[in-house]
Protein backbone atom coordinates (compact mmCIF):
# COMPACT_ATOMS: atom_id res chain seq x y z
CA UNK A 1 0.00 0.00 0.00
CA UNK A 2 1.03 3.40 -0.57
CA UNK A 3 -0.59 6.86 0.23
CA UNK A 4 -0.12 10.15 -0.01
CA UNK A 5 -2.19 13.18 1.08
CA UNK A 6 -3.81 14.81 -1.87
CA UNK A 7 -6.51 16.88 -3.12
CA UNK A 8 -9.76 14.12 -3.37
CA UNK A 9 -12.90 15.97 -5.02
CA UNK A 10 -12.26 19.34 -3.76
CA UNK A 11 -10.87 18.65 -0.35
CA UNK A 12 -7.78 17.30 1.50
CA UNK A 13 -7.55 13.77 1.41
CA UNK A 14 -5.90 10.65 1.24
CA UNK A 15 -4.92 8.62 -2.06
CA UNK A 16 -4.45 4.77 -1.52
CA UNK A 17 -3.01 2.74 -4.27
CA UNK A 18 -1.61 -0.40 -4.47
CA UNK A 19 -2.19 -3.86 -3.03
CA UNK A 20 -3.86 -3.23 0.83
CA UNK A 21 -2.68 -6.02 3.20
CA UNK A 22 -1.43 -7.19 6.82
CA UNK A 23 1.72 -5.99 5.68
CA UNK A 24 1.01 -2.51 5.61
CA UNK A 25 0.28 -1.74 8.86
CA UNK A 26 2.98 0.00 10.05
CA UNK A 27 2.25 2.58 7.11
CA UNK A 28 -0.83 2.31 7.72
CA UNK A 29 -0.66 4.05 11.83
CA UNK A 30 1.87 6.56 10.23
CA UNK A 31 -0.74 7.72 7.89
CA UNK A 32 -3.07 8.09 10.90
CA UNK A 33 -0.65 9.50 13.22
CA UNK A 34 0.13 12.33 10.51
CA UNK A 35 -3.21 13.49 9.34
CA UNK A 36 -4.81 15.90 11.82
CA UNK A 37 -8.37 14.30 12.72
CA UNK A 38 -9.48 17.32 14.98
CA UNK A 39 -8.98 20.01 12.13
CA UNK A 40 -10.27 17.64 8.93
CA UNK A 41 -12.63 15.17 10.82
CA UNK A 42 -13.91 13.98 7.04
CA UNK A 43 -11.65 12.12 5.76
CA UNK A 44 -12.08 12.06 1.32
CA UNK A 45 -10.88 8.26 0.51
CA UNK A 46 -9.66 8.13 -3.14
CA UNK A 47 -9.52 4.33 -3.47
CA UNK A 48 -9.45 4.25 -7.33
CA UNK A 49 -5.87 3.47 -7.55
CA UNK A 50 -6.00 -0.28 -4.75
CA UNK A 51 -6.12 -3.16 -6.72
CA UNK A 52 -6.42 -5.15 -4.06
CA UNK A 53 -7.38 -5.54 -0.11
CA UNK A 54 -7.16 -8.17 2.21
CA UNK A 55 -9.30 -8.47 5.88
CA UNK A 56 -6.06 -6.71 7.93
CA UNK A 57 -6.35 -3.80 5.75
CA UNK A 58 -10.71 -3.50 6.00
CA UNK A 59 -9.53 -3.67 9.47
CA UNK A 60 -7.28 -0.96 9.17
CA UNK A 61 -10.25 1.21 7.81
CA UNK A 62 -12.30 0.02 10.47
CA UNK A 63 -9.87 2.13 12.40
CA UNK A 64 -9.68 4.84 10.72
CA UNK A 65 -13.52 5.13 10.17
CA UNK A 66 -13.27 5.26 14.13
CA UNK A 67 -11.04 7.80 14.39
CA UNK A 68 -12.97 9.99 11.90
CA UNK A 69 -15.86 9.41 14.12
CA UNK A 70 -14.22 10.14 17.29
CA UNK A 71 -13.62 12.94 16.18
CA UNK A 72 -17.08 14.06 14.71
CA UNK A 73 -16.58 12.67 11.30
CA UNK A 74 -16.66 10.35 8.90
CA UNK A 75 -14.63 8.85 5.58
CA UNK A 76 -15.80 9.24 2.26
CA UNK A 77 -14.47 7.03 -0.06
CA UNK A 78 -14.94 7.14 -3.75
CA UNK A 79 -13.11 5.63 -6.64
CA UNK A 80 -12.96 2.46 -5.32
CA UNK A 81 -12.87 -0.73 -8.35
CA UNK A 82 -16.31 -3.42 -8.42
CA UNK A 83 -14.30 -6.02 -6.65
CA UNK A 84 -13.09 -3.36 -3.76
CA UNK A 85 -16.29 -2.19 -3.47
CA UNK A 86 -17.94 -5.51 -2.95
CA UNK A 87 -14.74 -6.89 -0.60
CA UNK A 88 -15.85 -3.62 1.29
CA UNK A 89 -19.68 -4.03 1.74
CA UNK A 90 -19.28 -7.61 2.64
CA UNK A 91 -17.28 -6.37 5.68
CA UNK A 92 -20.58 -4.32 6.39
CA UNK A 93 -17.88 -1.49 6.04
CA UNK A 94 -20.52 1.14 4.17
CA UNK A 95 -22.00 0.98 7.88
CA UNK A 96 -19.27 3.37 8.78
CA UNK A 97 -17.76 4.45 5.68
CA UNK A 98 -19.99 6.64 3.00
CA UNK A 99 -19.19 4.48 0.06
CA UNK A 100 -19.49 6.94 -3.89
Amino acid sequence: MEYAFATVGDHDGILLSGRCTYEDGNRFHDMLRDWDFLARPVVPLDLRFVSFIDSAAIGMLFILANRCREAGGHIVASGAAPHIVRALRRATLERYIELR
